[in-house]
């Protein structure tokens, strides 16, 4: 028969470890933990008041138990945030932390042009020149549906964001405008001014690798403003003068 004495200290434990918990979720609970600020880290390109305005409803409820996810969809509406992630600064500030969107190249429309990142996601129009030079797409027709934060499907965007996606990052600023024609055959138009004809595949890193390493061949920059095009759709480059 269980003794009277080990009863009452079971009973007594059990009674310390249900106190002890309460007073934890009521602590955790409690003011002390209320979010009162909010630091946004990560960008580049958005203003923080805007990531600011869309965590606004954060501010007030519980550091330890808000809703992460629901917050997380409200600031991923940003056309320009691709993702975020919270940390907390104990014991009042929550810290976003923002990964951004990032421009690939610019699709030209109307007086204007649309910036798009690699997988074609639509960020945001301007109507005048960013300060930073991205390649411009161009063949390429936009339906009015589109709009900031919606991917554009369309093939011809794809595959000249395909080779964009391929060239060796050292390229990148030396191509002023992909051309993608009807059947998705390719040609860049180097800043220098050079028509390069690269036709149409899915694979472009050997050709765009072989074109950077001719254009800092030493032959090559030799006759370089005598060249008007070079043929990539042979086996062999043919440079045209």
């Amino acid at each position: 028969m269980p003794s009277t004495k080990g009863n009452t200290t079971l009973f007594y434990a059990s009674l310390f470890v249900i106190l002890v918990g309460l007073a934890a979720v009521l602590f955790l609970r409690s003011s002390a933990f209320v979010i009162k600020d909010i630091k946004v880290e990560g960008l580049n390109i958005i203003q923080p008041a805007e990531i600011e305005r869309l965590a606004a409803g954060a501010k007030g409820q519980n550091l330890i138990l808000f809703d992460q996810d629901s917050l997380s969809r409200r600031i991923t509406l940003h056309p320009l945030v691709n993702e975020v992630s919270f940390v907390r600064d104990f014991p009042r500030t929550l810290v976003i932390k923002v990964s951004e969107r990032t421009p690939s190249a610019l699709v030209l429309v109307g007086k204007g042009a649309v910036e798009v990142d690699g997988q074609g996601v639509f960020l945001r129009r301007i109507e005048s020149w960013p300060q930073v030079d991205y390649p411009v797409i161009t063949g390429v027709t936009l339906s009015d549906a589109s709009g900031p934060g919606h991917k554009i499907d369309d093939p011809l965007l794809a595959a000249a964001l395909n080779l964009l996606g391929q060239a060796p990052a050292a390229l990148l600023p030396l191509i002023g405008e992909v051309h993608v024609n009807s059947i998705q055959q390719l040609t860049l138009f180097l800043t220098s001014g050079v028509e390069v004809r690269l036709g149409q595949a899915t694979d472009w890193k050997d050709k765009l690798g072989a074109l950077y390493t001719l254009l800092n061949d030493k032959d090559y920059r030799s006759i370089e403003h005598g060249v008007r095009y070079i043929d990539f759709t042979a086996a062999k480059p043919v440079i045209g003068r």
